[in-house]
């Protein structure tokens, strides 16, 4: 009782100074039940706000006691208040103008995508872009490439990827507006699918081979429609409480972090680059230009970079250290050698720019750790991120924790059930998550798709294809906002409510810590703040 009353003391005192040393708050939440995602303090009742930071945190007899004439008070009514969440993995590819085909399922047959393909270009006019996204299934069919699309389509060029990023489709009138030759060679870590006993591309293409092409793609896209497309994916995330994004995009680095800064959202975004590759050597160019994406009077920065190292168990692509259980020729596939893991790794330090790798499978995963091992320095402070991390299991756990590696998981990718036990059983032993938190490991979560974060808190804590590996509601939370700051250098400005840190924070709909598991994804936010001002509202809350 007395360590409360002294914690409490503390905090009053803390406010009343800062009171004291620059002025009332403009802002006061009281009556609620605001998550502090700090372990010794979970939850408070109120807090003051002062500008864009945090003034104090308490009882809501200590916070009020610090307003002023002016300052507004806003009563919770109870509600539950988190930290402003921060999707620590997020994409953004904007596409020119075009048509959209449009499936019931994320997995489409290839029946079904030549039917909707030929609705479309009934209807589009010569040379109009047609894009889908398609799923294993259409990809896997082998007569799927650039000729039987020319039959359906010889007009207008058709731009087929899949819905988890590896893999892609093209026809002949795409070709040269995507800059692929009919011959052209293959690039390190990628490969162009070949007609039988030639050079022909047959319009397929794979992991590399199919990122620079996505870029030209990306590139049409006018600056007017990229920045709607912005504009759209900030006005949903505030609606979710969402207050910052880390985002790969398939622009270059230099032009989607300025048009970042042109589209002036109201969310945090930290603009990661994509790199990509030629025929035998990596494209440094994105990260030599970071220096000079300085952005003082935003709220955009650019740094990181990132490396995509193997596939994913969809299309049997992630590296793994045994054989998949339904294809047992297959240990899937490393984009790069270790010597070039050695060198990314050695890169990141000479730029001074945390590195990020798509690693999926084991064999990627302990391909990572043998090169870093190799270099001996102190790993912990460079913070190596490992994005999805499947494969991070066993043995590779209190290595990464002694390499002080952050493991981003997306948990939408837990609930492919189905997918994943044919490719790892019976022994299945991937997509762990309590495992990575009682092993010591920072675990942090990003979307990777959906912009919904509550979707994924739901897959966290009931993990669809592992129930052992579930996490609780809190430490899903604290994955998405104070971890996921930490995984990129912020922990001292955002990731939880304390004083001195910015005012990020959202009010939900509904208290996410008790609401039925089914429920958790009608969650939205009724009031998002960022850097204390309000950025939207639904006008629920009491104000005084």
């Amino acid at each position: 009782m007395k360590k409360i009353f002294l914690t409490l003391s503390i905090v009053l005192l803390t406010g009343l100074f800062a009171f004291a040393q620059g002025g009332s708050p403009e802002l006061i939440l009281f009556n609620g039940k605001i998550f502090t995602a700090e372990s010794n303090q979970s939850t408070v009742e109120a807090l003051a706000i002062r500008g864009e930071r945090i003034l104090a945190v308490g009882s809501d007899e200590e916070i009020k006691r610090l307003a002023g004439n002016k300052t507004r008070l806003i009563d919770l009514q109870g509600k539950t208040v988190i930290p402003g969440i921060n999707h620590a993995h997020f994409h953004f590819t904007p596409f020119p103008e075009g048509i959209q085909l449009t499936f019931d399922s994320m997995e489409p047959t290839w029946a079904e995508t030549v039917e909707a393909i030929k609705k479309a270009v009934k209807t589009a006019p010569k040379g109009k872009w047609i894009f889908g996204t398609i799923g294993y299934n259409a990809l896997s069919e082998k007569t799927a490439d650039r000729f039987a699309l020319d039959q359906i389509s010889p007009d207008n060029p058709i731009s087929l990827g899949a819905f988890y990023g590896h893999g892609n489709i093209v026809n002949s009138k795409a070709m040269p507006l995507l800059k692929i030759t009919d011959d052209a060679p293959d690039v390190l870590g990628g490969y162009f699918e070949r007609v039988s006993n030639s050079q022909k591309i047959n319009g397929r293409s794979w992991e590399y081979a199919q990122w620079r092409p996505s870029r030209v793609l990306a590139d049409q896209a006018s600056d007017e429609i990229a920045i709607a497309e912005l504009k759209k994916m900030s006005d949903e995330a505030v609606r979710f409480g969402v207050t910052s994004m880390q985002v790969m995009s398939t622009l270059s680095i230099d032009r989607f972090a300025k048009l970042l800064v042109k589209a002036n959202l109201p969310i945090r975004v930290r603009a990661i680059p994509f790199a990509l590759t030629f025929e035998s050597r990596r494209d440094l160019s994105e990260f030599q230009m970071l220096s000079k994406l300085n952005f003082p009077k935003s709220k955009v920065k650019a740094s990181g970079i990132k490396w995509i190292l193997d596939g994913t168990p969809f299309e049997r692509g992630s590296a793994t250290r045994r054989p998949y259980a339904d294809m047992p020729s297959s240990e899937g596939k490393m984009n790069f050698p270790e010597a070039e893991i050695s060198k990314m790794l050695k890169e990141s330090l000479n730029f001074n720019q945390q590195i990020l790798f798509h690693c999926s499978g084991d064999q990627c995963v302990a391909s990572v750790f043998d090169a870093m091992e190799k270099i001996k320095i102190d790993w912990k402070q460079k913070r190596v991120r490992i994005e999805h991390g499947d494969g991070v299991i066993g043995d590779l756990i209190e290595r990464g924790r002694k390499l002080g590696v952050i493991v981003v998981q997306n948990p939408t990718h837990l609930s492919f059930v189905e997918m994943l036990y044919s490719r790892y059983s019976p022994k299945m032993d991937f997509m762990q998550s309590h495992s990575l938190i009682d092993g010591g490991m920072h675990f942090a979560l990003g979307s990777d798709g959906p912009m919904n974060p509550y979707l994924n808190i739901m897959f966290s804590s009931i993990h669809p294809s592992r129930p052992t590996e579930a996490i609780t509601r809190e430490q899903a939370v604290v994955a998405y906002t104070k971890v996921a700051a930490f995984a990129e250098f912020a922990e001292k400005d955002k990731g939880s409510l304390i004083r001195g840190k910015l005012a990020d924070l959202s009010v939900l709909s509904q208290d996410v810590f008790t609401a039925p598991v089914p429920e958790l994804p009608k969650t939205h936010s009724i009031l998002t703040i960022i850097g204390g001002k309000i950025s939207y509202d639904e006008k629920l809350l009491r104000t005084q």
